[in-house]
């Protein structure tokens, strides 16, 4: 029986492989034309490693990340120092008395967006 079934799949493989000439011809070129979009990524990115200007755009992305994460840890640094105020209240309900404790976490948001302590 497993003989039979890998017959089967074997058949169908046959059956699904395309022979006709013209797909090869279009599959060799496809590979070619990706060979091609390859080579001319490098290079275009060999020219902008040489370009003064993409220099110093690299160069001002790397100083605002730097200053943008030295600005967030200072900015945490002064949350830390902020006393929060943890909370209790006590309620009664049919079922008794609940206690509810709150610690309160705060939380950064920049442009509608929370940053984390890490990021």
């Amino acid at each position: 029986m497993e003989e039979e079934l890998k017959q089967v799949k074997k058949d169908i493989r046959q059956e699904e492989k395309i022979e006709d000439v013209q797909y090869i011809e279009l599959k060799a070129g496809l590979k070619d034309m990706r060979a091609q979009v390859k080579d001319s990524e490098e290079e275009h990115l060999s020219d902008l490693h040489d370009s003064e200007f993409y220099q110093k755009l690299r160069e001002m992305r790397l100083k605002g990340e730097e200053d943008l994460a030295l600005a967030r840890e200072k900015l945490f640094g002064l949350f830390a120092q902020v006393p929060f105020k943890p909370f209790e209240i006590d309620m009664k309900e049919e079922e008794g008395l609940v206690k509810i404790q709150a610690m309160p976490e705060m939380r950064v948001f920049v442009n509608g967006r929370e940053v984390k302590k890490g990021s």
